[in-house]
């Protein structure tokens, strides 16, 4: 088993930081990865805060490895806010990740509004050709292309059978396991799709609760549990420190340099 530990970049509106600032941050403190935000419209100068190539040119320098989440809200036809489809995101986000040898892209999709079961696993179904194309995609411009799965509460591939039943219909998709999104009850159910997984989202939680994204030792998390399974399996793919936090975990901008590097010696202890 390979865990290769990475951040989560702090490329938020309230919380950004230039990405060659994030890059010899990430390099000084021995972070293999650092995982990108990619914007439905794509990511861009203004976002990075340097021209692509620059960035492209520090990532090889520090042998720094991108991976890229695309966050991406949808409607019940599986529409953006900012207009389109999912796979129109991917597309725009391509000349970012063909320039900075992204390796492994994934969608996060956050359903808008209240959606009943029946509407998301009516979503699910409706977005697998879109994900078959960003499979195709992956393999052409050399990235694998998984899917994230949501807290049950938030519907959309919200449990391990939704996201079964897409990894079995898609081909070559991949799966992007959260820590901190598995109840205890789904935990085994999660596990039994590590061959398939691309990449690890790891923070703490307050078990049986999810999704508080604390700095690790903050919650009640046992890591080793996730960690055993990812060794029975083989795994070899980045794992991104998402410990940001969020409002229900009393607020955002957790991720400090300090929580960083501490999060990281805490699960390099484990590894």
């Amino acid at each position: 088993m390979t865990i290769q530990i990475g951040m989560n970049g702090r490329f938020f509106p309230a919380n950004w930081r230039p990405a060659l600032q994030e890059i010899q941050f990430a390099h000084d403190n021995q972070f293999k990865a650092v995982q990108w935000r990619g914007p439905a419209g794509g990511l861009n100068e203004a976002d990075l805060g340097a021209p692509l190539e620059v960035v492209a040119a520090e990532l090889v320098h520090t042998g720094m490895q991108p991976v890229m989440e695309l966050m991406l809200i949808v409607d019940q036809k599986g529409e953006m806010p900012e207009g389109g489809r999912p796979l129109e995101a991917l597309k725009a986000n391509l000349p970012a990740i063909t320039a900075m040898g992204v390796t492994a892209v994934h969608w996060h999709l956050v359903p808008s509004g209240d959606p009943s079961d029946d509407e998301c696993r009516a979503l699910e179904i409706a977005l697998r050709p879109q994900l078959a194309e960003g499979v195709a995609l992956g393999k052409r411009y050399g990235f694998r292309f998984g899917i994230e799965h949501n807290e049950p509460r938030m519907g959309l591939f919200g449990t391990s059978a939704a996201c079964a039943a897409a990894l079995e219909a898609v081909g070559g998709l991949q799966f992007v396991w959260d820590f901190n999104h598995t109840t205890p009850d789904e935990f085994a159910a999660f596990a039994a799709l590590a061959p398939q997984m691309s990449m690890l989202h790891i923070s703490d939680t307050a078990w049986p609760e999810v999704n508080y994204h604390l700095p690790l030792g903050l919650g009640n998390l046992d890591l080793r549990l996730f960690i055993e399974v990812l060794e029975q399996a083989g795994f070899d793919g980045v794992g991104v420190l998402e410990i940001g936090g969020l409002p229900l975990s009393g607020g955002y901008g957790r991720d400090t340099d300090e929580a960083l590097i501490d999060s990281r010696a805490r699960l390099l202890e484990l590894l």
